[in-house]
């Protein structure tokens, strides 16, 4: 293939994964924020025995990111971390894409969408971690890495503690506003996210890796059923 070639097919794929990404973000309300950095998850908030709380990670600060707050519903988890004037903000959700759909009628239209978009939710999870790890192995065989701005930008895969695949990408270099994720589909079943506007170390793969991994090695992901 020459050179001309191989750039577009980088830049086809750059496109695919730009055009898929969000699919795999669970779409809810934004969690609400604690007013202060130090704050302390009140009695009987709404994750307080929940079946996902036991494998969120912790209410306290971690990594150098205080904790702010956090949030379930139905069948989802979210706990938000940084600072409250947005220096610093990471958030992680855990979805539950197994549970029957919510309400009595199990055959109803409202059902049926329901369990589509939470099936849908985990094949464009999966197909994601599966792009991203392409367009790596792409970039660095083709030496198209420059389209992402250098290798050290590239998508980063790793994996959870039960060999679960996690896909880690940042935004280019020149990419002030872009949020650098992490999203990986949990025995099959559940889907962890984690974003964050911060660029530390200059916001590349590897920085993001050391920040995203242990997190979700706080996780005890294992409890999940």
């Amino acid at each position: 293939m020459n050179r001309s070639l191989t750039l577009l097919s980088a830049l086809l794929l750059t496109a695919t994964l730009q055009g898929c990404g969000d699919d795999s973000q669970p779409a809810k309300a934004a969690a609400p924020e604690a007013a202060s950095t130090g704050a302390a998850t009140p009695a009987g908030d709404s994750c307080t025995g929940h079946v996902l709380e036991k494998a969120l990670p912790p209410t306290k600060a971690i990594y150098g990111y205080p904790y702010l707050s956090r949030e379930c519903g139905y069948d989802d988890a979210t706990i938000v971390y940084g600072k409250a004037d947005g220096s610093q903000h990471l958030v992680v959700t855990l979805t539950d894409t197994g549970l029957p759909a919510p309400g009595a009628d199990q055959q109803g239209e409202a059902a049926k969408q329901y369990l589509a978009a939470q099936a849908k939710l985990r094949d464009t999870t999966a197909k994601n971690v599966s792009l991203l790890n392409q367009a790596r192995q792409a970039a660095l065989q083709n030496g198209t890495a420059a389209q992402f701005g250098g290798e050290q930008y590239l998508p980063v895969i790793d994996s959870t503690r039960m060999g679960d695949p996690l896909a880690i990408s940042v935004p280019g270099p020149d990419d002030k506003a872009g949020e650098s994720s992490l999203t990986g589909l949990i025995k099959g079943r559940y889907v962890l996210n984690m974003t964050s506007p911060d660029k530390p170390n200059g916001g590349t793969a590897q920085s993001l890796r050391e920040l995203f991994v242990p997190i979700s090695e706080q996780m005890a992901l294992t409890k999940l059923p």
